[in-house]
């Protein structure tokens, strides 16, 4: 049996609203390492693990992200029929775009909210070759954005698991096309770093056109990582969105 890619750490009240998130390419759920401290009792925190990663390092990673989004939503559907929101990092933005895409064509409950960080708007996507370059080139670009330890690339076995994911996650994101140029049924919050060196406010404000109910951005200190030490701000902007959004909806 397949295992499953959710994982749900519960706050501990009956029919608390579902925050689903995924990771940057080549990362994983340890991005959201303490969320959960952070999180009130009436979020339950459902950390997604793509395949070739941590559990599930045997299982093959689908095609692309439109096969990658719609396995993840045959998992995700018996998980959304309370209220609930997704968020993505980086690469994690747009599969959590496709996800809902893909759940709205299958008419089943939308999400609340769709949280977006470190990732442009579709309109601003360019498709890359990054995937087929070299180790040394996937170094260079790790260090770059942040994020991954440099020791971490010092030792041999360790830098050829991490190459393997980033160079398997890049060939999908940069080979990637948006499936649907409708807009969502669902608010939009962006979130960037302003010291991001692949994402700048226009870019990020960019979401807004892709929202049929509303959009904010907020902008922290840092680089595309901005969250990594100190998720606390990241997270208590989340909860005020998301408690507006449900204000709004009562």
């Amino acid at each position: 049996m397949k295992k499953s890619w959710i994982r749900c750490i519960p706050g501990g009240k009956p029919n608390a609203l579902a925050l689903f998130c995924l990771a940057h390419a080549g990362g994983n759920s340890s991005l959201f390492k303490g969320w959960r401290d952070v999180l009130p009792d009436d979020i339950d925190l459902y950390l997604i693990t793509l395949p070739g990663r941590h559990e599930l390092l045997q299982q093959p990673m689908p095609d692309s992200i439109n096969q990658l989004s719609s396995q993840l939503v045959d998992q995700l559907l018996s998980y959304i029929n309370n209220p609930w929101a997704i968020f993505g990092h980086s690469m994690g933005a747009v599969i959590a775009h496709e996800v809902i895409i893909e759940v709205m064509s299958r008419n089943k409950n939308p999400p609340i909210m769709l949280g977006v960080s470190s990732r442009e708007a579709p309109q601003f996507h360019h498709s890359g070759i990054l995937h087929q370059q070299s180790d040394q080139l996937l170094c260079t670009e790790l260090i770059r954005l942040g994020g991954t330890a440099s020791e971490l690339l010092e030792i041999d076995e360790m830098r050829n698991i991490i190459l393997s994911t980033m160079r398997t996650d890049y060939s999908l994101i940069e080979r990637w096309k948006l499936s649907s140029h409708q807009k969502i049924p669902c608010h939009i919050c962006a979130f960037i770093g302003c010291n991001d060196p692949d994402v700048n406010e226009e870019q990020a404000k960019g979401w807004e056109i892709w929202s049929e109910t509303g959009f904010t951005l907020d902008v922290f200190s840092g680089g595309h990582f901005y969250f990594n030490q100190c998720p606390q701000f990241l997270i208590q902007k989340l909860i005020s969105h998301l408690r507006g959004i449900i204000k709004k909806t009562i």
